[in-house]
């Protein structure tokens, strides 16, 4: 019998260590989880379906700390029993803000409302959205651009300007899904910001690459890609991809992903374009993906007094999402 098997991508910026960061996304899912579909639930807690963590908060923090001393500082955190290097981000604060969002029951319109309207709204100023902004003049891979990009998102800027870093993040995703596809298991990868690109760029490689064509004979079966908070849509971003000085049909993941479902939250400034069926359209021309559809939600994340449609653990906690990946696993 196949074996379900859900891979976790998670975004850019600083990050808890390993663990931490796996049991945050695993609370957020799981209050989803059991008010959509208690028994797909039930399936992962038990292991029935098996959940893996592409981790690569470790390449961020060190990439972002050295570009800035006052997110140097904010890594005190040490590693605890799990994948990851030292120091990292403190997880309490973050356990603290997921339980307040939990709290709120249903993520609907008028629950962002109110969310927005009694705390502090970034959603126009905060630097991630300024980062992501710079990434649509990035339109080749020039060294003024190299540099725009280092300064704006040093971390993503780092995994698309340096072979090195998108080499080693991209490695923490190979291994899992490698695996996976090894053991003909059925997958789903759940992926987040930036980890949305480092998907992409991997589900390329293992579908067009001539040195994985071992692994392409196997049928490689990721039967639901799910991007939140996705930046694929952006132009800086599409023309960095791995496969963009490709031609006709080199270009796209190929015949790897059979459901592409995005999900954008409203106000979420890194998902600045929320649709992927535009910009990805030939991948249903040529036969690549079943379908790609794209849906929205509120994402009723707060930290530190301040609103943020973009967290990743809005994302997983709220009812759309937990539906789709309820629907994967009880398929």
């Amino acid at each position: 019998m196949t074996r379900k098997h859900i891979i976790f991508v998670h975004g850019r910026s600083i990050k808890p260590s390993a663990s931490r960061k796996k049991k945050l996304i695993s609370d957020a899912l799981m209050h989803g989880l059991y008010k959509v579909s208690p028994d797909a639930a039930e399936a992962i807690r038990s292991g029935t379906v098996k959940c893996s963590f592409a981790y690569y908060g470790d390449v961020n923090n060190s990439i972002m700390a050295t570009h800035d001393p006052e997110i140097a500082a904010r890594l005190t955190a040490r590693n605890n029993k799990g994948y990851g290097y030292e120091p990292c981000l403190p997880h309490e604060p973050y356990a603290r803000s997921l339980r307040k969002m939990l709290d709120i029951g249903t993520f609907d319109e008028a629950a962002y409302n109110q969310v927005i309207s009694q705390h502090k709204d970034l959603r126009y100023l905060n630097n991630a959205a300024r980062a992501f902004s710079t990434l649509l003049s990035v339109l080749t891979r020039s060294r003024g651009n190299e540099i725009i990009l280092q300064r704006s998102s040093a971390d993503m800027g780092a995994y698309l300007m340096s072979r090195k870093t998108g080499s080693e993040v991209r490695e923490r995703l190979q291994n899992p899904l490698r695996r996976a596809i090894n053991a003909r298991d059925e997958i789903c990868i759940v992926s987040h910001s930036m980890g949305c690109v480092v998907a992409y760029d991997v589900l390329w490689k293992f579908s067009q690459m001539s040195e994985y064509e071992k692994l392409q004979r196997k049928n490689p079966n990721v039967s639901k890609w799910l991007t939140l908070g996705c930046p694929l849509g952006e132009a800086g971003v599409r023309a960095n991809l791995y496969d963009a000085r490709e031609h006709a049909g080199g270009r796209f993941p190929k015949a790897i992903v059979k459901d592409w479902v995005n999900i954008a939250a409203y106000d979420d400034f890194i998902a600045h374009d929320p649709t992927m069926i535009d910009d990805f359209a030939e991948m249903l021309e040529y036969g690549y993906v079943n379908s790609i559809t794209d849906k929205r939600m509120y994402n009723c994340w707060v930290h530190y007094n301040t609103s943020n449609p973009h967290k990743l653990y809005g994302y997983l906690a709220n009812q759309l999402v937990a539906t789709e990946i309820a629907d994967w696993v009880n398929s």
